[in-house]
């Protein structure tokens, strides 16, 4: 599958989840109500969202430096599918083809093609290989360089799981608010039901936010950036397999390791395509 239409079912599927879930507790709701439509209107408490919301702003300002917060709007691209992820199909097979030429004309040939490699980090450590370094040398800075890249990227993830955290205990914190102010204040008898669903509704969207939106966004981006880390590592098999000078089948079934069936299957149209495939010399 490209790049291009993953990212059409990713951005399909967010969607499909939010309907079905939120869905889902509508028609509940107006089951229960007898299909009273103004009966949602009860669920959206102003003095319970404030506390919910303004409340997570705070935790948010006090738990996490402003460098790390900056980067929530990537976090939500990377969940929403405009982020630009690496095409680890285009990828594999520009690996590839500077393997074909290393083993045809020899390392140094790589140098003049350089330039042309789109991704930074891979051409900055195919460079590493051309001036000559020593293979363990090499290894030691990608995998330095991917583990400081990992952690930089998963910053969003952490965001939203730590939000999704303390969401429930600022409904709870709301709701005992709302207990006390109700008993504190309350007169008639009669109106005590109404009193304590409204200081439940704390609760309700602090449980309702962290489990329906923070955490399942914080799975998807966690999810994105484990494929990015995926084709990162791809990235280093086939670096380290260019510089030890292997046969290029033997790069390719590497590079295939870390593909679904859907990426492989993409990777052998595109191959046949650009008149490679299974008949093309790749020793």
């Amino acid at each position: 599958m490209s790049l291009k239409k993953e990212k059409i079912h990713l951005q399909q599927s967010i969607l499909i989840g939010f309907l079905v879930g939120f869905g889902a507790l509508v028609v509940s709701v107006l089951i229960d109500s007898g299909f009273q439509f103004h009966a949602l209107i009860a669920f959206f408490n102003l003095s319970a969202m404030i506390i919910i919301f303004g409340g997570l702003l705070g935790v948010l300002l006090i738990a996490f430096p402003m460098r790390h917060i900056r980067e929530i709007p990537t976090a939500l691209l990377k969940a929403f599918g405009d982020y630009k992820d690496i095409d680890q199909v285009e990828m594999s097979m520009q690996i590839l083809s500077l393997a074909q030429k290393s083993r045809q004309e020899g390392i140094l040939a790589l140098e003049s093609i350089l330039p042309d490699v789109s991704d930074l980090w891979l051409r900055r450590s195919l460079q590493r290989v051309v001036d000559g370094l020593d293979r363990e040398i090499i290894q030691n800075i990608m995998d330095v360089e991917l583990e400081e890249f990992s952690r930089k990227i998963r910053i969003g993830s952490r965001i939203f799981t730590s939000i999704g955290g303390y969401a429930p205990t600022l409904g709870i914190i709301g709701t005992v608010m709302g207990l006390v102010h109700m008993l504190a204040s309350i007169e008639d008898a009669n109106k005590l039901g109404a009193a304590i669903a409204v200081a439940f509704l704390a609760t309700f969207w602090g449980i309702l936010s962290a489990n329906m939106i923070f955490l399942p966004i914080a799975e998807r981006v966690k999810s994105r950036d484990n494929d990015i880390i995926s084709t990162r590592k791809a990235m280093i098999e086939g670096i380290l397999s260019i510089q030890a000078g292997e046969p290029v089948r033997i790069i390719e079934e590497k590079l295939k390791v870390f593909m679904t069936g859907e990426m492989e299957i993409d990777f052998t149209e595109r191959q046949q395509a650009s008149g490679g495939g299974r008949n093309k010399e790749l020793t």
